[in-house]
């Protein structure tokens, strides 16, 4: 009976053995990386690794300073124009006439406060001794004149003059919306509004948590959006937005994004493979960090590369000797890119202990079957 448990113990190690021949490997090896003709192959040092970053740091603020002059230097409004909803205080200006309809007494026109106005649907607002008369589309001044004229054709007032002040106006509201919990309305202010004012008071007493997160989360970064007429959106770090002075205009839309800044895809021997985002931009060794580290039984440690497309030329993959304390400098310097892919190669041992490992899984039922 021992000698057929033999037997069928050594049909299964031949087959094995067989199939290790077979066997996928984990991804290319360092060698055949860097045996690509289709990359440029750059070996980093910590000088190179220094440089890459102050580059990303400098165009990281030409990005904010750009964002910002966009904002600052967008062209005026057309000027306002009434619509429905708008809410009008009237106050009028007239002289007193002598009793008996006399010429008026001598010295300044009196103010008559006539009271708030909401603009109806069909445009008109309705006032007192006046009926309707329609302002939608008429500016500020041109709502006056028409409002001292009809006063002036009914004779209820001498020599009328109007002062309009815009109350409220739907149209004037900062809308923001998007990760705040809920879009909010933010009524503009005559004295101006800033970006941040106008986050702050969307967010109310602070339950509205920006998408079930906060702004300290490590993987998404929440970023800001001000959208103006019909231009194209001007985004800035939800930092920026806090510490700048950025001047709303009204009718501005403000919305609020957490997304990852950075995405990088991670392969081979850490012990996490996939795509992991930032809230910043990483450097390689936070990366690799993020991953887990490196995969002790299966990882070259001399062999950790970026591989980095670029428009108009050929793949450059950036190699670090992660086992030499140069390597780690540069990895502990060098920025990373949404797109790139971080790859950690086999140790040219694996495949061997593969198969060490397959014969004693094999080998080990045999010895227990004797």
């Amino acid at each position: 009976m021992s000698a057929l448990f033999r037997t069928a113990g050594l049909a299964a190690l031949s087959l094995s053995l067989a199939a290790c021949s077979t066997l996928a490997g984990g991804g290319p090896s360092a060698h055949t990386i860097r045996k690509t003709p289709e990359v440029e192959i750059v070996a980093v040092t910590p000088e190179q690794a220094a440089a890459a970053q102050a580059a990303a740091a400098a165009d990281r603020e030409r990005a904010l300073a750009a964002a910002l002059g966009r904002l600052s230097a967008a062209p005026e409004r057309a000027p306002f124009r009434f619509a429905p909803g708008d809410v009008i205080d009237v106050t009028m200006w007239s002289y007193a006439a002598l009793p008996g309809g006399g010429a008026p007494f001598g010295g300044g026109p009196g103010a008559t406060p006539l009271g708030s106005f909401t603009v109806a649907d069909d445009g008109a607002v309705l006032l007192p001794y006046a009926g309707r008369l329609a302002l939608a589309g008429y500016t500020l001044e041109q709502a006056q004149h028409a409002i001292a004229q009809r006063y002036a054709s009914q004779r209820v007032l001498q020599k009328p003059s109007a002062t309009v002040r815009l109350a409220a106006s739907p149209q004037n509201d900062i809308l923001v919306t998007g990760a705040i919990g809920h879009p909010s309305r933010v009524a503009w202010s005559p004295g101006g509004l800033t970006l941040a004012q106008a986050i702050t008071q969307s967010l109310g007493d602070g339950n509205a948590t920006l998408g079930a997160g906060d702004l300290s989360a490590t993987r998404a970064a929440v970023r800001v959006s001000v959208v103006r007429g019909d231009a194209a959106p001007v985004e800035v770090p939800i930092a920026a937005a806090f510490e700048q002075r950025i001047a709303l205009r009204p009718g501005d839309r403000v919305i609020v994004r957490k997304a990852p800044m950075v995405e990088v895809t991670v392969l081979g021997s850490t012990r996490k493979n996939g795509v992991l985002g930032f809230a910043r931009q990483p450097v390689l060794a936070e990366a690799v960090a993020e991953a887990n580290g490196l995969d002790n039984n299966l990882a070259n440690d001399h062999a950790v590369f970026v591989l980095r497309r670029r428009a108009a030329a050929k793949p450059v993959l950036y190699e670090f000797a992660w086992k030499r304390g140069d390597g780690l400098i540069a990895a502990d310097q060098f920025p990373l890119e949404t797109g790139d892919v971080v790859y950690v190669a086999e140790a040219p041992i694996v495949s061997i202990q593969k198969v060490v490992g397959l014969l004693f899984q094999v080998t080990l039922p045999v010895q227990v079957l004797r």
